[in-house]
């Protein structure tokens, strides 16, 4: 968020989203939210009336599950969660508005890779 402050104009709002909470940063506003939740849009709703802001420009999505060695079951969740990301940018993005998100790829040994393409 703090590269976000310092790029955009004067005024704008920054606002990141979080399951855990994100530490004060000048500049930005932040809330602990799940972005697969009503609550969550309404709240952001709510924000961005207390700052005149009717939408935003880009949405920058840096979400992903945890990571622990599942990988099938880690892939659809960073791929759900995705998604949700999307379902949510279309409610608040502006027109022409920009959409970015990241997706991890894991990397996956010669084996692993002969056993899913049966070579």
């Amino acid at each position: 968020m703090q590269v976000a402050v310092q790029r955009v104009p004067v005024g704008s709002l920054v606002l990141g989203i979080d399951l855990v909470k994100i530490a004060p940063l000048r500049g930005a506003v932040s809330i602990e939210q799940d972005i697969t939740k009503p609550e969550c849009r309404a709240k952001i709703k709510k924000i961005m009336g207390e700052h005149g802001v009717g939408a935003f420009d880009l949405v920058l999505h840096d979400g992903s599950p945890n990571i622990g060695g599942a990988w099938s079951q880690e892939a659809m969740a960073q791929n759900s969660l995705v998604i949700d990301s999307v379902r949510l940018a279309t409610q608040f993005l502006a027109p022409k508005g920009t959409f970015v998100t990241k997706v991890r790829f894991i990397f996956l040994g010669f084996v692993e890779l002969e056993i899913m393409f049966d070579c």
